[in-house]
């Protein structure tokens, strides 16, 4: 207990008996033994305590799935909700809408407003039918500088990657300069060999 040895035990025991005396000796132990009993009491309380109301309550909680979790959050929510109760009866937690409900709800939705706008007089918009088709816009008068038309079908798309990047178009251009340039030398080579004859 405490660390204490039994050399140690005896050699506070004997020194309390030379300073207090026997006759206050046994009351001065009862009470030892009451606050150490009072103490371990009181903490075997505080651990349960902890033990029911954090670490029990925290360790299921891990050990939910997060399925589990959202179920319980909706629950809780529901029966905060529900503050009426009809004698005995407990409300039914609401149903998850499945797609084919949401499709006949927005389906029904959107011919309720088609009519009250038919009603009113406004024309409204099939979403069903081919999407709408965009106005043509006139191209510019100067083709030159007319920006290029973004690709709208595969085939344009396919097409773009046939075209060649800026390097290789510069190393093209390159490359004829030094083929126009050697055609020109060798065309005033040979003006000059005509003349020197």
């Amino acid at each position: 207990m405490f660390g204490i040895g039994e050399t140690e035990l005896v050699i506070i025991v004997v020194f309390a008996f030379l300073l207090f005396g026997p006759d206050k000796l046994p009351g001065m132990g009862r009470t030892l033994g009451r606050v150490l009993r009072q103490f371990r009491e009181a903490s075997d309380g505080f651990t349960e305590v902890v033990q029911t109301n954090i670490m029990d309550p925290a360790s299921e909680e891990l050990e939910k799935s997060p399925k589990q979790r959202a179920r319980d959050a909706a629950q809780a929510t529901f029966e905060e909700d529900a503050d009426v109760e009809v004698e005995g009866e407990v409300p039914e937690p609401p149903k998850r809408e499945t797609f084919a409900q949401r499709r006949e709800r927005l389906k029904a939705e959107r011919e309720a407003a088609q009519a009250q706008a038919a009603q009113d007089g406004v024309p409204t918009e099939d979403h069903d039918g081919p999407a709408p088709q965009p106005e043509a816009v006139e191209a510019p008068a100067n083709t030159d500088a007319a920006p290029e038309e973004a690709p709208t079908s595969a085939a344009d798309l396919y097409a773009l990657t046939n075209r060649k990047s800026s390097r290789a178009l510069a190393d093209e251009a390159k490359r004829q300069e030094a083929a126009a340039s050697e055609a020109a030398a060798s065309e005033a080579g040979e003006e000059d060999g005509s003349e020197e004859a």
